[in-house]
């Protein structure tokens, strides 16, 4: 049997699915176990909206929140969609869409997909 949930509280995920589907602004970002996306996120946005969960949050008096805004529907930047809110955006990204790759049941849609410590990858430089 198969369940689609759709929720931002992830939460909720962790305890009911084995798969997850991360979407921002209506395009996929990253899909696989839950496990692994819990534990090592791939994706910048992933990262965001773990690091965001009230248990990392423990003694604030405030979630820690992404700045900025999603685009609208006619408002979108040319390269990637997370890239004008991404601490890790680049040129390339901000210019050149990413294609979501990957394998086993993984994917992801980053110029510079995060490594397990949560580090871009693929020889990433912050822009001056």
């Amino acid at each position: 049997m198969a369940l689609m949930l759709i929720t931002h509280d992830l939460s909720v995920v962790a305890q009911t699915a084995q798969r997850v589907v991360v979407m921002y602004a209506g395009q996929v970002v990253e899909t696989g176990r839950v496990p692994d996306i819990f534990n090592a996120p791939r994706h910048p946005y992933t990262q965001a909206l773990l690091a965001a969960l009230p248990e990392h949050n423990v003694g604030r008096r405030r979630l820690q929140t992404i700045p900025g805004v999603v685009p609208g529907q006619y408002d979108r930047p040319s390269g990637c969609l997370l890239s004008p809110r991404c601490a890790y955006a680049t040129e390339r990204c901000r210019d050149q869409r990413p294609a979501l790759s990957g394998a086993d049941g993984a994917q992801v849609r980053c110029h510079f997909p995060l490594d397990e410590a949560g580090r871009p990858t693929n020889n990433w430089q912050k822009a001056a």
